[in-house]
């Protein structure tokens, strides 16, 4: 299932866009790239420290309506709108009014969701009313108080055009690792499995469709011990075994 406008007047919208605004058009149709690390947005790092462990965000603990921005930050992570409201971002600084609304799926002022039925209950921005005017898509970057290891996003009401709608991913030094992409259309999961992950930028979608965010579920993995660490853990094996050696005799 798609996610398009009704077709008489999404064909409107679209030929109304390319007339007047051809350049949005065009960028938002380009083959995705990496926002430079350069541009990844500033924030203060989220106060509480999470423990080793997986995490879900699905905004169910939110009322509809609120936006967005620092209420998982004692969950160790901070979201950012706007994060490719840039040129040279991935869609050339198109979506540049990011919509962090939290909606409920089952609202009267939803977009087509499309299936598979991966998202429920509140969900972050997929408002219908507006549309014509609509470039508020999710551009919003996550930024974690510690390097995760794991992470996943649902996405719903992608439209048709693939190759846009994903997530990017980045060391917590801002530099750039690698681009996860939604394979379709309707609803989509898009996860990434690695090491040392600072920042999860979100891609906007289409100025056909109204992308909608649900279940952000992210690992924040068991610190590695230091070298230091497994010498120590190696003389204490050594002083134990001497000690059970004398025992015996």
């Amino acid at each position: 299932m798609s996610a398009l406008h009704p077709p008489g007047r999404a064909a409107l919208l679209g030929m109304a866009l390319m007339a007047v605004v051809p350049a949005f058009a065009a960028g938002k149709a380009e083959a995705p790239f990496p926002i430079a690390p350069a541009s990844l947005p500033a924030a203060p790092h989220p106060a509480v420290s999470l423990g080793p462990g997986s995490y879900l965000i699905d905004f169910e603990n939110l009322a509809e309506g609120a936006t967005v921005n620092d209420q998982y930050a004692a969950w160790g992570v901070s979201f950012i709108a706007n994060a490719y409201a840039t040129a040279g971002s991935p869609n050339d600084g198109w979506a540049d009014n990011t919509d962090m609304t939290v909606v409920s799926s089952t609202g009267g002022n939803v977009a087509n969701l499309g299936g598979p039925s991966l998202v429920s209950g509140n969900i972050l921005r997929a408002y219908y009313t507006g549309w014509v005017f609509e470039n508020g898509d999710p551009s919003f970057a996550m930024v974690f108080d510690k390097p995760i290891s794991a992470i996943s996003i649902d996405f719903a009401s992608i439209g048709p055009s693939a190759g846009i709608t994903g997530i990017d991913i980045y060391r917590p030094d801002g530099t750039y690792v690698t681009t996860v992409l939604a394979a379709g259309a309707g609803q989509q999961t898009v996860s990434y499995t690695g090491t040392d992950i600072g920042y999860v930028g979100v891609r906007p979608g289409d100025y056909d469709d109204w992308v909608a965010v649900d279940n952000i579920s992210f690992t924040v993995a068991a610190a590695v011990p230091e070298p230091e660490t497994y010498g120590l853990l190696a003389l204490g094996l050594g002083v134990l075994s001497i000690a059970a050696r004398r025992r015996r005799r």
